[in-house]
């Protein structure tokens, strides 16, 4: 796994490899880690404190390995 890969994962948790997430970039490159989950089920915020390290509506993309 590459150095930027594991960094993110480590920066956002669960959201960096759901298949749920839409990362939205600024004009000034921050990004934020969008739930799409959220438009359908107000259980889940939009844009989630990161790391997110549990969440009962993650699904992995496929062939993401998780551990």
């Amino acid at each position: 796994m590459d150095a930027f890969k594991q960094s993110e994962e480590v920066r956002a948790g669960l959201c960096a490899s759901c298949r749920h997430v839409k990362i939205n970039r600024s004009d000034r490159g921050s990004e934020f880690y969008y739930c799409r989950r959220s438009e359908s089920d107000p259980a889940f915020r939009k844009y989630p404190p990161l790391p997110v390290l549990q969440c009962p509506g993650y699904e992995p993309v496929s062939g993401t390995a998780t551990s």
